[in-house]
C-alpha cells in the first residue's frame, strides 16, 4: 500500500466519523436550538473536515465546509436562529459533502455542483452585516453590551485595577477576521504580537488553546492594559491583513465588566450559551484528560483483526489436538505444559473476541437522522427511542446489521405509524413511538423494535395472500401475520421510494438467518408491533455439542440448546402424520437428523432429544449419541458449498477430523415445511 492510499484511507475513516458526529449534533441542535455548545462540537468538526479536505487537495469539500463554518459561527452568537430552515439547509450540505466522500472512494472524476448551496448559505450569511451596522451603532453610543464577555477572573479584575492606579489603560477590544480567511490563527497571533509589543493582553475569548487550534469562528475578543491612548490601540489592531473590524471600549471602573456580564445572564437567549462556555472554560483539565484517553487508542485494519482472529482459532484447534495425543500416549510430562499452554490460549480467544466486539451503536447512529427525514417524508412525527446501544456483539455481526434494522424502521415508519390526525382520532399521541432496544441474553443478543401504530391486520394480510395466490387454510392469526416474511409479500397498495416492492421483510428473514439468528413478529391491532430479533454473541469460536448421527459426527451451537432428553421410541407420539414429543405440557416436534441429513440409520442407537429454541417456538432433534461438549472455531464451507443450506460451516476437531455445524433453523424449517405438505 503506496503512501497516498494510506492517507487517503484515514481520510475517509476521519471524514466519515465526523460527518456521522455532525449528523447527530445538528439533530441535537434542532431539539436545544438555544445549547451553543452543540454549535461548538459541529464546528470543530466541520472545522477538521475542512483542514483534511485542504491537505488532500479536495478544494469543493475545503470550499463547502468553510461556508458552512460562516453559517455555524452565525448560529453561535445568536445572529441566526437555528430554525427549520437553517437546519434543513446544514442537512442538505452534510449530504452533499456525504455524496462528495462516496464519489471519491469510488473513485469517481465527475465533479458535483455546490454552487446553489453556496448561494444558499451566503444568503443566510448576509444577515451578518445587518448586525455589524447596529453594533457599531450601539458602540458610538457607548453602550458595552456588544462587547461583553463570558467569563472575566477576580484576578483579572485586580490587575485591571492596579494598573489603572499605575497610570495604564485598560480596554476591551472585539476583533473581525475576514471570514474568507484560511489561516485565523496566524491572524490572532499577529494582531497579539504586535499589541503586546506596548502592552499585556490579559484575557482572551475564545481561550489561547482554541485560537491557536484555529477552533473558532471570524470573531476573537481581548482584555488588553497599556499606556497607549484608545484610538493607538484601535489603529495598532486594525493594521493587520484580513483583519475587517475593531470595537474597542474603555473600561473605566473594572466592576463594569462585572455589571455588563450580568445583563448578560438575564438575557434569555444568550444564557445557556453563556453556562456551556464557561463549563468549557471551567474544565481544561479534564478536557487534557480526555485527550490523554484518546490518545491511548490506534486504529486497527480490519483485515489485521480478521488474521489475528484466524491465528488464535489455529491455536485452539492445535491445543486440543495436543490435548488428546496427551491423553492417548498417556505421557505425564506434558501434563502442565498444556494447562499453561490452555490458559494463554483460553486468555487470547477471550482477548480477541473482546477486540472483535462492537457496539450496536455504531449501526444506531444514522437512525434519528433518517427516521426523521422519514417523518418530513412521509408527513409523519415520530418520536425514536434507542436503550441499550452499548450492548456488544461480533463485529461481524454489527456491519451485517445495518440492512435488516433499516428494513424494519422503514416499514414501522410507512405501514406501522399512523397519520397524526389519525392517531389524534384514535386517542393516541399525534407523534408516534418508534422504539429499539438491545440487550445481552446468554451468550446471544436480543434486539426488539417497538412501534404504537395500527398494528398488522391478519384480515388484511390474509386478503393480499389470497390475491397473490398464497393458501392460508387452516392457519392462526398469528401464522397469517408471519406471512410478511413471505418473498414477495407486501400489502402496500403503491410503490413507493420507502416502501411496497415486497422485499423488506423477506430479506430482513434471510440476513438474520445467514447471522445465526432468528426474527419474530407479535402484533396486536390497533396497539402496534414487536419485531425480535435474536442473534449470537459471535460468529467465531463458540461452545458446541458434539453428538452422533448415525456413524458420523455433527456439532450444534450450545446456544440454542434448551435441554436434553435421553427418550425410548415409545416416548415419540405421531400425530397427523407427524412426530412430537410432550414436553413441559408442550407438544414439541420432532426432527429425525437422519432423515433430514440423509444419513444411514445404526442398529446400534442410545436415542437422545437435543431441544432447540427457535424464538418462542421449541424442536426437538433426535440424534443417535452425544459425544462431549467442545469450543470449536466456525470455518465457512466456501462458494463451492453453498447449496449445502443444513450447515452454519464446518471445524477442525484435535484428531485432526473435520465436522460439520448443524443450522438448526434451517434444518426444522425445512422438516416443517415437508410435513405440511403430506
Amino acid at each position: 500500500m503506496d503512501e497516498n492510499s494510506k492517507y487517503l484511507d484515514l481520510f475517509f475513516e476521519e471524514t466519515d466519523e465526523h460527518l456521522q458526529s455532525l449528523n447527530e449534533q445538528v439533530l441535537e441542535l434542532e431539539n436545544n436550538p438555544e445549547d451553543s455548545s452543540i454549535v461548538d462540537v459541529m464546528f470543530r468538526s466541520a472545522h477538521t473536515i475542512k483542514g483534511m479536505a485542504a491537505t488532500m487537495g479536495y478544494d469543493t469539500m475545503a470550499k463547502l465546509t468553510h461556508k458552512m463554518e460562516n453559517v455555524f459561527d452565525l448560529l453561535k452568537q445568536k445572529i441566526i436562529p437555528a430554525d427549520a430552515t437553517s437546519i434543513a439547509l446544514i442537512f442538505d450540505c452534510l449530504d452533499t459533502l456525504s455524496d462528495l466522500v462516496e464519489d471519491l472512494r469510488e473513485e469517481n472524476d465527475a465533479e458535483r455542483d455546490i454552487t446553489n448551496l453556496v448561494q444558499r448559505l451566503d444568503h443566510v450569511s448576509s444577515g451578518k452585516s445587518a448586525l455589524v451596522e447596529a453594533v457599531t451603532v450601539e458602540q458610538e453610543t457607548g453602550s458595552l453590551l456588544n462587547l461583553s464577555l463570558e467569563k472575566v477572573e477576580d484576578s483579572d479584575l485586580m490587575i485591571i485595577e492596579a494598573a489603572k492606579e499605575d497610570g495604564y489603560n485598560a480596554y476591551v477590544l472585539a476583533i473581525r477576521i475576514d471570514e474568507d480567511s484560511s489561516m485565523k490563527n496566524a491572524r490572532v497571533y499577529l494582531v497579539m504580537s504586535k499589541l503586546e509589543q506596548h502592552g499585556d493582553v490579559l484575557y482572551s475569548e475564545p481561550g489561547t488553546e482554541a485560537l491557536e487550534n484555529d477552533d473558532f469562528g471570524t470573531i476573537f475578543k481581548l482584555i488588553y492594559v497599556s499606556k497607549l491612548d484608545e484610538e493607538t490601540v484601535l489603529n495598532l489592531a486594525l493594521d493587520n491583513s484580513e483583519i475587517t473590524e475593531v470595537l474597542i471600549q474603555t473600561i473605566q471602573q473594572p466592576d463594569d465588566l462585572l455589571v455588563q456580564q450580568a445583563e448578560k445572564s438575564q438575557t434569555e437567549p444568550q444564557a445557556k450559551q453563556v453556562e456551556a462556555t464557561q463549563a468549557t472554560a471551567k474544565a481544561p483539565g479534564k478536557a487534557k484528560a480526555q485527550n490523554h484517553a484518546m490518545n491511548q487508542s490506534i486504529r486497527v485494519d480490519i483485515g489485521k483483526l480478521d488474521s489475528f482472529m484466524n491465528l488464535v482459532s489455529e491455536l485452539v484447534i492445535y491445543r486440543t489436538r495436543l490435548e488428546d495425543l496427551s491423553d492417548q500416549l498417556l505421557v505425564s510430562e506434558m501434563k502442565e505444559p498444556l494447562e499453561h499452554v490452555a490458559r494463554i490460549s483460553s486468555e487470547l480467544q477471550e482477548l480477541v473476541l473482546k477486540i472483535r466486539m462492537q457496539p450496536v451503536s455504531t449501526v444506531m447512529t444514522r437512525f434519528p437522522r433518517m427516521i426523521r427525514d422519514l417523518g418530513n417524508d412521509l408527513g409523519k412525527e415520530f418520536n425514536l427511542v434507542i436503550e441499550g446501544e452499548d450492548t456488544e456483539l461480533d463485529r461481524t455481526v454489527v456491519s451485517e446489521l445495518s440492512e435488516p434494522l433499516v428494513h424494519l424502521l422503514r416499514n414501522s415508519a410507512d405501514h406501522g405509524v399512523e397519520m397524526p390526525e389519525e392517531r389524534l382520532r384514535l386517542g393516541k399521541n399525534p407523534k408516534g413511538l418508534i422504539k429499539i432496544t438491545a440487550y445481552q441474553e446468554g451468550n446471544r443478543v436480543v434486539l426488539t423494535l417497538t412501534d404504537d401504530g395500527k398494528g398488522v391486520n391478519p384480515v388484511v394480510i390474509k386478503a393480499s395472500a389470497e390475491r397473490k395466490g398464497i393458501s392460508t387454510e387452516g392457519m392462526s392469526d398469528k401464522e397469517i401475520q408471519q406471512l410478511i416474511f413471505h418473498p414477495g409479500f407486501s400489502t402496500a397498495q403503491e410503490v413507493t421510494s420507502i416502501s411496497g416492492r415486497g422485499v423488506g421483510m423477506d430479506a430482513v428473514k434471510q440476513k438474520i438467518t445467514e447471522l445465526g439468528g432468528t426474527v419474530e413478529l407479535e402484533s396486536i391491532v390497533g396497539k402496534g408491533t414487536v419485531f425480535k430479533i435474536n442473534l449470537p454473541l459471535t460468529l467465531s469460536i463458540i461452545q458446541s455439542l458434539l453428538v452422533k448421527v448415525g456413524q458420523a459426527t455433527f456439532a450444534i451451537p450450545l446456544g440454542i440448546i434448551k435441554t436434553i432428553v435421553k427418550v425410548k421410541e415409545e416416548d415419540i407420539i405421531r400425530v397427523h402424520n407427524r412426530e412430537v414429543y410432550k414436553y413441559e405440557g408442550l407438544a414439541v416436534p420432532v426432527v429425525r437428523l437422519h432423515k433430514a441429513l440423509d444419513v444411514a440409520v445404526t442398529e446400534e442407537s442410545n436415542l437422545h432429544l437435543v431441544l432447540v429454541k427457535q424464538g418462542d417456538n421449541y424442536n426437538a432433534l433426535a440424534v443417535d449419541d452425544l459425544v462431549r461438549q467442545q469450543e470449536i472455531v466456525i470455518k465457512k464451507l466456501g462458494q463451492e458449498l453453498n447449496m449445502l443450506k443444513n450447515y452454519l460451516g464446518a471445524t477442525i476437531l484435535g484428531d485432526g477430523s473435520i465436522v460439520l455445524i448443524l443450522d438448526a433453523s434451517a434444518i426444522c424449517n425445512e422438516s416443517i415445511g415437508e410435513y405440511s405438505e403430506i
